[in-house]
C-alpha cells in the first residue's frame, strides 16, 4: 500500500515539477537578459563593500581595460549571438514581361534547380487585357538576394519588398519547453515500468499520454518555425506589357496605304457574308421556282378548261331555238 501511495506522489510530483519547469523556461528568454545586466551590478556593489578605498582603484582598472579593447570578449558574444538569430525573411515583388506563361516557366525552373520548390502558380489570360501570373516561390534564406536580383532577367521588375522577423526568442522557448518534456516523458516512463499496481499504472500513463501529446505538438511548432527560417517565401507577380496603340498614317503614302487595307478589309468582310447567305440563297431560290413552276401549272390547267365552256354556250343558245 505505501509503494502505491508512494509512486501516484511521485507521478504528481513529477507532473508539477514539469509545469513549473515549463513556465520558467516561458520567461526565459526576459530573465536570462535581466540576470546578465543585473550581475555586473551585484559584483560592483560587492567589490565596494569590501573597501571603500579600492572602489576608485577598480572604476580605473575597468575604464582602462575597456579602453585597452579587454572587451572583445563582449563583442565576440554578440556576434555569435548575431549568428544564432532565427530570422524568417518574406518577399514580394512584380514582374513586367512579354511572354507571361513562358516567364513564369523560367522563373519555377529556375527556382528548383537552386534548392527551393514552387507552392503556388496560377496564368490567367483575360480577354481584351494583358495575361497574369501569381507565384508562391519558397527558396533558401541565404539565397533570397540572389533570386530577387535575378528576376531582372525576365523582364522589368518592380515594387521589391522584403521583411524580417525575428523569432529567436521563440525558437528558444519552444527549444527548452520541449527539452523538460522529453525528461518528464523519460520520467514517467520509468516509473510506468516500476509500477506495482493497476491503479499506478493508469495514473502514469495517462500522465504520459498527456505529456507525449504536448511534446509532439511543441516539436511540430518548432519544425514548421524552422522551415520557415530555412526556406524564405517569395511572392511573385507577373503581368503582361500591355501592347501599345497603333499611331494614325503621318503622310498620303500611309493614308493611301491605310484606305487600301480597310478596302481589302471591308472586300474580305462582305465575301465571308456572302459565304454565309450563299446557301440561304441557293435554298430561296429552289423554294422560289418551284413555286413559280407551281403557278404556271396552275394557269395551264384553268386556260385548259375555259375553251370547252365557251364551246358548250353556242350549242344551247341553237337547241332553243329550234324547239321553239
Amino acid at each position: 500500500m505505501s509503494r502505491r501511495v508512494v509512486l501516484r506522489s511521485g507521478v504528481v510530483a513529477l507532473c508539477a515539477a514539469t509545469a513549473v519547469s515549463l513556465a520558467g523556461c516561458t520567461a526565459s528568454s526576459g530573465g536570462s537578459t535581466a540576470s546578465s545586466e543585473a550581475a555586473p551590478a551585484a559584483a560592483a556593489s560587492a567589490a565596494g563593500s569590501r573597501g571603500g578605498g579600492d572602489s576608485g582603484v577598480a572604476d580605473s582598472a575597468s575604464t582602462e581595460s575597456l579602453q585597452s579593447g579587454t572587451g572583445v570578449g563582449a563583442s565576440g558574444s554578440d556576434l555569435a549571438a548575431d549568428a544564432a538569430r532565427q530570422i524568417i525573411t518574406t518577399a514580394s515583388a512584380h514582374l513586367v514581361s512579354e511572354d507571361v506563361a513562358g516567364t513564369a516557366g523560367r522563373i519555377a525552373v529556375r527556382v528548383e534547380g537552386g534548392g527551393g520548390r514552387v507552392e503556388e502558380r496560377s496564368v490567367q489570360t483575360p480577354e481584351g487585357g494583358p495575361a497574369f501570373a501569381q507565384l508562391v516561390l519558397r527558396v533558401p534564406a541565404d539565397r533570397l538576394s540572389t533570386t530577387v536580383d535575378g528576376l531582372a532577367q525576365f523582364g522589368t521588375v518592380s515594387d521589391v519588398n522584403v521583411t524580417a522577423t525575428d523569432v529567436t526568442a521563440q525558437a528558444t522557448d519552444l527549444d527548452a519547453r520541449i527539452a523538460a518534456l522529453r525528461t518528464s516523458t523519460d520520467r514517467l516512463t520509468q516509473l510506468l515500468a516500476g509500477a506495482g499496481s493497476t491503479e499506478a499504472v493508469v495514473a502514469a500513463e495517462s500522465a504520459l499520454t498527456q505529456r507525449q501529446a504536448e511534446l509532439d505538438s511543441l516539436v511540430q511548432q518548432r519544425t514548421l518555425l524552422a522551415g520557415q527560417v530555412q526556406m524564405a517565401t517569395l511572392s511573385l507577380s507577373v503581368e503582361g506589357r500591355a501592347s501599345a496603340p497603333e499611331a494614325g498614317p503621318s503622310d498620303f503614302l500611309d493614308g493611301l496605304a491605310s484606305g487600301w487595307r480597310s478596302l481589302v478589309s471591308a472586300l474580305g468582310a462582305a465575301l465571308v457574308v456572302a459565304g454565309v447567305l450563299l446557301p440561304w440563297l441557293a435554298a430561296a431560290a429552289v423554294v422560289g421556282a418551284l413555286a413559280l413552276a407551281a403557278s404556271r401549272l396552275a394557269r395551264r390547267a384553268r386556260r385548259a378548261r375555259q375553251p370547252v365552256a365557251v364551246a358548250s354556250e353556242p350549242g344551247a343558245a341553237s337547241d332553243g331555238d329550234g324547239e321553239s
